[in-house]
This record gives C-alpha cells, sequence and structure tokens, in this order.
C-alpha cells in the first residue's frame, strides 16, 4: 500500500501543536521544522505494516530537500510530490492534489477540501486537524481498514 501525507498543517504544524524533534542538532540549521508529535512512530508502524510512504504537497520544497529532511529523522521517504512534479503530471486545471496519478492508495491530510476533492475524483483521504491529538490512531484505522479489505479482495 502506498500512503502519502500532506506537510503543511498535517505534519508540520503552527507552533501551538505539540512536536518531536528527531534532528541531530548539527542539521538543525538546514531543516528547522520540526514534525508533529507522533510522526515517527507513525511511519515506523506503517513500515511494520509494509506501507510506502510518500509526502504529497502543494508547496515548492524540492523532493531532494524533503528526503534529505525525512532521512535525517530516520524515516526513509518512497516518493515526494510537490507543486512541480504535481503540475507536471496532474496538470494544473485538475484538483489541488490527485494521489492516483502517482499509483497512492490512501491521502493524509489537513484539508476537507481535499478530502471533497476525494469524493469527486474517487480516491481515499483521511482528514487529521491540526488540533487532534488522536490523529496517529485514526490514520493507522484507515490504514487497517484498507488493508482489510484488499487483503479480504484476493
Amino acid at each position: 500500500m502506498r500512503i502519502s501525507f500532506d506537510l503543511d498543517d498535517t505534519l508540520v504544524c503552527m507552533p501551538a501543536v505539540p512536536t518531536e524533534q528527531h534532528i541531530p542538532w548539527w542539521r538543525r540549521w538546514r531543516y528547522t521544522e520540526p514534525l508533529r508529535r507522533g510522526t515517527k512512530a507513525l511511519m515506523e508502524a506503517l513500515r511494520q505494516r509494509q506501507c510506502r510512504i510518500w509526502i504529497y504537497t502543494t508547496s515548492s520544497r524540492p523532493s531532494h530537500y524533503v528526503k534529505a529532511w525525512f532521512r535525517s529523522v530516520g524515516i526513509p521517504l518512497d516518493g515526494v510530490v510537490n507543486q512541480t512534479l504535481h503540475e507536471r503530471r496532474v496538470g494544473r486545471r485538475g484538483p489541488s492534489k490527485y494521489p492516483p496519478a502517482f499509483h497512492i492508495d490512501l491521502h493524509v491530510d489537513d484539508s476537507v477540501g481535499v478530502a471533497l476533492e476525494g469524493q469527486t475524483y474517487q480516491f481515499a483521504v483521511v482528514v487529521v486537524s491540526p488540533e487532534d491529538p488522536g490523529w496517529v490512531a485514526k490514520v493507522l484505522a484507515a490504514v487497517d481498514a484498507y488493508l482489510d479489505r484488499t487483503h479480504r479482495e484476493r
């Protein structure tokens, strides 16, 4: 299963949201944005479930930067879709995100608008609010439901 995560307000939140800092102190000058608390444990749980982890962001952060940033935290990424790649593959007139174009099965985002696009364009979205302390359990429940469903279909 491929799962993607939005960055801003999903994995990187405003200062009031609890964060975790796993970046070695000598790299913090380069990677200044701390990840939301629970991110590393969630990614480890997803790896145990054989998930391939992607970042799908509408930001212009270069994919090599995002991959190196997550690698420095101990989270290897299988792919990164930024705004440039999205526009190249999907175009500018389609939805703001379109995970099926990258063979992504489930997308995690803070935006209800992306969830509405998911309904319109038929892709799965889990919406997690920055204020939700149970966001990790919500994502894992959605992943487990997807994996159970696909296992039964085989």
